[in-house]
C-alpha cells in the first residue's frame, strides 16, 4: 500500500491548513486505542476529520458518509453497504457486525464470496422451462461443510453455555437452513437464485461473526481497560466509530477499528504514518438505483443500524414459498366443535374384533417385536399389473380411498391406507365448494393407470416438460394455481393450448388453463407453449425406476400440502414450520428419494414414533366432526410410551387424520 507523509492530496481532496499529523510520530513507544499504525484524512460532508487505526490501512467512507440510498445491485449484494464487504460505522445493536471474517481470512470460507454464473452454475430444466434452474449439486454441497460445522458449534454453546445464549443465534440458523433449502430443492429463475446465495452466505457469515463475537470478543471487550495493551489484530471487516470508548473496546477485542475525529482536536496521538483511503476492491455494479429491472430503494439514511435492519428484513421477507389455500381460506367454514370433545380412543381405533384389528393390534407383552418392514419404493410383493384390455381403460371413476396396485406406484404408508380405507364417507363434508376439488400438482394414479405403455411416457413426459414451471409458481408467485383434476389431465394429455370453438366448453377450460399457468411461462421468458401435445418421436420410454421415482415425488408433494391444508383449516392457524417438522428433511418440495424410507415411511416404530408425536400435538388444537381420541391427548403428558401405546398412537392419529381429511373435504392422494 503506498504511503506518504505529505499533506496535500488525499483521496482526491487538499487540506491546505491541515495540522502535521506526523508531529508526534515516535515507533518506539507503544501505541494507545488514540494513536494510529497509519493516518488519513477525510471530509465528511463540509467538516474535515482525521482517522486512526490499528491496522496498517484506512478504508473509504462512502458507507456512513451523506444519506444515501439502500438497494440491491446486479451481484444481489448491497456494495459498501454490505456489512460482508464493506465496514460499517460501529453500533452496539449489530456490534458483531463487525467481526464478520474477512474475504481470503479463512480457506475454509472461501465460498462465502464466490458468486454464481449463469454459464456455469445454473443447470436449467426441460426445454419448455429453459428459464428456471438450480445450482449445481458440486456447487451446493461446497457449502455443507462450513454450515454444519458452524451449525454443531452454536447447537453446543447453546447447551454448554452458563448464560443465555441470544435468541439471534436461533433466528440465524433458521435463516441458513430456509435458504439451504431453498438452494436444494426448489427450481427458480437465475437473480432469485443469486439472492438465495448471497443471503445465505450473509446468514453463514453474520452467524459466524456473532459466535466469535460471543464467545472470544465479548469478554474482552466488557473488561477492555484490562486489555489496554490490545490484543493481536483478527483478520475481520471491522468497524469505523467516533467514540474513543468503543475504539477502545475493539482494540482490546483485536478488531480493526477506524477511529473517525474532528480534525481541530489532533494534540498528542502518535501517528506512523499517513496512508490514502483505500477505495473498494470491488466492483460497484449498478450505480443508478434506478436501473432497468433495479430493485427498489430498500431505505434512504446513513443509520447503521437501520441500514442493517432494512437488508436482513429484506432478506427474510423475500417470498420463497407461498400459501397455496390462502385464497380460499379466506371463506368462513369453521367447523361445528365436537359434542363430545374428550372421547374414548375406541371411537376412532377400530374394534378388538375386526380383521383388521387383529393384523395390527399391539402386543402388550414385555418382549419386543421386530415390526415389519413397511416403505419399499421398489417393492413388486403384493401387486398385480392391470392386463391390457381392448376395450382401453376403465370408465369407472376408481376408488380414492383405496390404494392403487399397479407397479408404477410406490407402496402407501401401511398405516395412513389402513386408516384411508375404514374412513366413514357418509359424513357430511363442511363445504362443497369447487375449489375444495382443486390440487396443487395431479394425483399419482393419472400418471400411471393406463395399461399402455406409450400412453404413460406421453403423460410422465408432458409432467417432466412443465414440472419446475408449476414448482416454481408454487414456491415464488403469489397466486399458486389450484387446479381440478380434469384441468390435469388436460395438461398431462399435452392439451395447454387454446383449443375448440370459441363459444364451447373445451374453449373455456383451455383458455383458462393457459392464463393459469402463464407466470410460468413468463418465469422461462416463454410468450407462449409450442409443440404440444409433444410428437410421439420426442417422447423417450421411462424406466419402471425413473416412473416410481417421479410418482413418489407427486404423491408425497401432495401429501405433505395435503396436511398443511388440513392443519390449517382444523386449528384456523397458518403453522407451516411446525407441519414441516412432522416430515422426513422438514421440507415441503423437492424431496430427495433417500427420504422415501424415513420419517412416517420408516421401517422403525422409535422413528416413525418421533413424527407421529409431533402430529398428534397439532391435532390438539384441531376442531372437528370427529372427537380427538383420548390417546392422542396423552402427548401433553410428556412421559415415555411403551411399544404398545407408540403403536396405538399411530393408528389412532392415521384414523383421526383420514377422517378430519374428509370431513373437510380434502382429497387425499395415497
Amino acid at each position: 500500500m503506498a504511503s506518504s507523509s505529505r499533506l496535500g492530496p488525499v483521496c482526491g481532496r487538499s487540506y491546505p491548513h491541515a495540522p502535521n499529523l506526523l508531529r508526534n510520530r515516535n515507533p518506539d513507544l507503544p501505541l494507545t486505542s488514540f494513536d494510529g499504525r497509519v493516518g488519513a484524512l477525510a471530509q465528511i460532508g463540509a467538516e474535515h476529520y482525521f482517522i486512526t487505526t490499528n491496522v496498517n490501512y484506512i478504508p473509504a467512507l462512502p458507507s456512513i458518509e451523506k444519506p444515501h440510498k439502500l438497494y440491491l445491485r446486479s451481484d444481489m449484494r448491497y456494495g459498501t453497504d454490505d456489512p460482508m464487504l464493506w465496514p460499517q460505522q460501529y453500533t452496539p445493536k449489530y456490534c458483531h457486525m463487525a467481526v464478520i471474517p474477512s474475504k481470503g481470512a479463512r480457506p475454509d470460507l472461501d465460498v462465502m464470496w464466490w458468486n454464481p454464473s449463469v454459464q456455469e452454475d445454473f443447470i436449467v430444466g426441460s426445454a419448455v422451462t429453459r428459464g428456471l434452474g438450480r445450482l449445481p449439486r458440486p456447487r451446493f454441497s461446497a457449502f455443507l461443510p462450513a454450515v454444519n460445522d458452524l451449525v454443531r458449534r452454536c447447537t453446543e454453546l447453546k447447551c454448554t453455555s452458563p448464560q443465555l445464549v441470544i435468541p439471534l443465534f436461533g433466528h440465524l440458523i433458521q435463516y441458513i437452513l430456509m435458504w439451504v433449502e431453498q438452494l436444494e430443492t426448489l427450481p427458480t429463475t437465475f437473480p432469485k437464485m443469486v439472492f438465495a446465495v448471497t443471503s445465505l452466505q450473509r446468514a453463514v457469515l453474520e452467524l459466524e461473526a456473532l459466535y466469535r463475537y460471543m464467545t472470544v470478543c465479548k469478554p474482552r471487550m466488557d473488561n477492555y481497560l484490562a486489555f489496554s495493551g490490545g490484543a493481536e489484530i483478527a483478520q475481520c471487516v471491522g468497524a469505523f466509530t467516533s467514540s474513543v470508548m468503543h475504539a477502545q473496546q475493539l482494540s482490546a477485542a483485536g478488531i480493526p477499528f477506524w477511529l473517525i475525529r474532528p480534525l481541530d482536536v489532533f494534540d498528542r496521538e502518535n501517528i506512523l504514518e499517513i496512508v490514502p483511503l483505500l477505495e473498494p476492491h470491488f466492483g460497484l455494479p449498478d450505480d443508478n438505483a434506478h436501473a432497468a429491472g433495479a430493485p427498489p430503494t430498500l431505505y434512504t439514511g446513513n443509520s447503521t443500524e437501520e441500514k442493517i435492519g432494512a437488508i436482513q428484513k429484506a432478506a427474510i421477507q423475500t417470498p420463497w414459498y407461498h400459501d397455496p389455500f390462502e385464497t380460499n381460506f379466506g371463506r368462513d367454514r369453521s367447523p361445528s366443535p365436537s359434542p363430545n370433545p374428550v372421547a374414548s380412543s375406541s371411537s376412532l381405533v377400530p374394534r378388538a374384533n375386526s380383521s383388521f384389528t387383529k393384523s395390527v393390534t399391539p402386543s402388550r407383552s414385555a418382549a419386543v417385536r421386530q415390526p415389519p418392514p413397511r416403505h419399499n419404493p421398489y417393492s413388486t410383493a403384493g401387486r398385480t399389473k392391470a392386463l391390457p384390455s381392448n376395450k382401453g381403460p376403465a370408465k369407472t371413476p376408481r376408488n380414492k380411498f383405496s390404494a392403487l396396485m399397479v407397479p408404477e406406484m410406490p407402496p402407501s404408508i401401511a398405516s395412513m391406507a389402513d386408516a384411508l380405507a375404514q374412513v366413514d364417507q357418509g359424513v357430511v363434508p363442511y363445504s362443497t365448494d369447487s375449489s375444495d376439488r382443486r390440487y396443487i400438482f395431479p394425483e399419482p394414479a393419472l400418471l400411471v393407470n393406463t395399461p399402455y405403455a406409450d400412453r404413460r411416457n406421453k403423460l410422465l413426459h408432458h409432467w417432466m416438460l412443465l414440472a419446475d414451471g408449476f414448482i416454481y409458481m408454487l414456491t415464488q408467485h403469489p397466486d399458486p394455481p389450484l387446479l381440478s383434476g380434469q384441468q390435469w389431465r388436460d395438461i398431462l394429455e399435452g392439451l395447454i393450448t387454446k383449443r375448440g370453438a370459441v363459444d364451447s366448453r373445451v374453449y373455456r377450460r383451455s383458455d383458462s388453463l393457459e392464463d393459469r399457468i402463464r407466470p410460468a411461462l413468463e418465469a422461462c421468458n416463454l410468450p407462449n407453449l409450442t409443440n404440444f401435445p409433444a410428437p410421439a418421436h420426442e417422447i423417450r420410454e421411462f424406466t419402471l425406476a425413473e416412473t416410481q421415482e417421479i410418482v413418489w415425488q407427486v404423491a408425497e408433494t401432495n401429501f405433505r400440502f395435503e396436511f398443511v391444508s388440513l392443519d390449517k383449516r382444523a386449528s384456523r392457524r397458518m403453522r407451516l414450520a411446525e407441519v414441516k417438522e412432522c416430515f422426513a428433511g422438514h421440507m415441503l418440495v423437492g424431496m430427495p428419494l433417500e427420504m422415501s424410507k424415513l420419517g412416517w415411511a420408516s421401517t422403525s416404530l422409535k422413528e416413525r414414533h418421533v413424527y407421529v408425536m409431533r402430529t398428534a400435538t397439532l391435532m390438539l388444537d384441531w376442531t372437528t366432526k370427529s372427537a380427538c381420541p383420548s390417546i392422542i391427548r396423552r402427548v401433553a403428558d410428556r412421559r415415555p410410551w411403551s411399544q404398545g401405546e407408540m403403536e396405538a398412537l399411530e393408528i389412532a392419529v392415521c384414523q383421526y387424520y383420514t377422517q378430519a381429511l374428509s370431513n373437510m373435504s380434502i382429497s387425499a392422494w395415497y
